[in-house]
């Protein structure tokens, strides 16, 4: 006990010191900027702007660090999901970049993150080390740059060039000391891969299984012991191992199946129901793909939930509105609007950097297709 609580004050105090290193790094280099512009502009505004001149220079070594991160994944040949850079999310497809303005929940708020598959068919510990440690190495690089081109220039270029170093080497330094808090800082990442050996631990199941995903394994053909220990982790992981489970029944047409876990969906959201903060948009998904399945079982229309069907399921699930205006179509007797919306479905889920989504949705076009049309059903 005594240990761990020496171990938390000690986590608590390099946290304070990483704060710090921040809050200095943007002073120091409105200070630097300050002392310029002194000279050049006189106004009352001239602190104002250059505390503003600094803080976006604090959001460009931000997207530097990120960056640095993606260009580590890639060489690995890591899929890359999602990146954030401050309150700006960007979604890597297959083909292009989707960009969106999308601020944190202030208890999760994180300057930045890249959040990338693991490539199967290589070792773990050497592409984690290779992501993870290229964010802060850009930083020291750009920084190290920048203090060339402060040393070289003069005026208003050599003032922002130093700003800028100061700025990255203090990010580079803040993110390499080990804490642990809602997230693992880079330093304490770096440590864990650096000791890591076991591919095949429990914890990393979550990892094992977004790596299949991403290269194409569809949800019947995952490991099921790796599926059963997601589902008794903690949050997100049971809801994300319901969502295997169901996407393998969806593959496989089996509506009835399907249909049946959704008491355990609803099991699974009251045990966990004092974690749920942040987890809206992914239930959400899941309670809208159970309501489809219903549609198709009832061949009802009035069971799907458009009152879901927000900007964000269309954000993380671009297929899954057309699909179910597809079914609305076929349902009342439209096959051309039908296929029209299938389309969509099929153009977007090829679009995705998981690879499994979009065999998973050909399979459900063609269910689509098959689907007989009810005399008199409700659309």
């Amino acid at each position: 006990m005594n240990r761990n609580k020496g171990l938390g004050a000690l986590n608590t105090l390099i946290r304070g010191l990483q704060i710090l290193l921040g809050l200095a790094s943007w002073l120091g280099a409105a200070l630097i900027i300050g002392l310029h512009l002194r000279f050049g502009l006189h106004s009352d505004l001239q602190p104002f702007l250059s505390m503003i001149l600094s803080a976006g220079l604090v959001l460009v070594a931000l997207a530097v660090h990120e960056g640095g991160h993606y260009l580590g994944a890639r060489f690995n040949a890591m899929p890359v999901l999602l990146m954030r850079v401050a309150a700006l999310e960007i979604q890597v497809r297959r083909r292009g970049w989707q960009v969106r303005w999308s601020p944190q929940l202030k208890s999760r708020r994180l300057g930045g993150f890249v959040m990338a598959a693991a490539n199967p068919r290589r070792p773990l510990r050497r592409q984690m080390l290779w992501m993870v440690a290229m964010g802060p190495v850009f930083n020291l690089l750009v920084g190290m740059t920048c203090l060339g081109v402060a040393g070289l220039g003069q005026g208003l270029v050599a003032a922002v060039a130093l700003a800028f170093a100061v700025i990255n080497l203090c990010m580079a330094l803040a993110n390499l000391l080990p804490t642990l808090s809602v997230h693992a800082s880079d330093g304490a990442l770096l440590i864990a891969w650096w000791r890591h050996r076991d591919d095949q631990a429990d914890a990393l199941a979550p990892m094992r299984l977004l790596a299949l995903t991403a290269a194409g394994v569809p949800s019947e053909q995952l490991p099921a012991a790796d599926i059963a220990l997601l589902a008794q982790g903690p949050m997100p992981q049971p809801l994300l191992a319901f969502d295997y489970r169901l996407g393998a029944l969806l593959n496989q047409g089996d509506w009835q199946a399907a249909l049946q876990l959704e008491p355990e969906l609803e099991a699974v959201l009251q045990s966990h129901r004092q974690s749920l903060t942040g987890m809206s948009t992914l239930i959400t998904l899941l309670r809208i793909e159970l309501g489809f399945l219903r549609a198709c079982q009832q061949q009802d229309a009035n069971c799907l939930w458009d009152d879901g069907m927000d900007r964000d399921i269309d954000w993380f699930a671009p297929w899954l509105r057309p699909r179910c205006e597809a079914l609305r179509a076929f349902l009342r007797g439209d096959r051309q609007q039908g296929e029209v919306h299938l389309q969509r479905a099929l153009q977007a889920s090829d679009n995705c950097v998981l690879r499994s989504q979009q065999p998973s949705e050909a399979l459900l076009a063609q269910y689509l297709r098959a689907l007989p049309v009810a005399p008199g059903s409700r659309a």
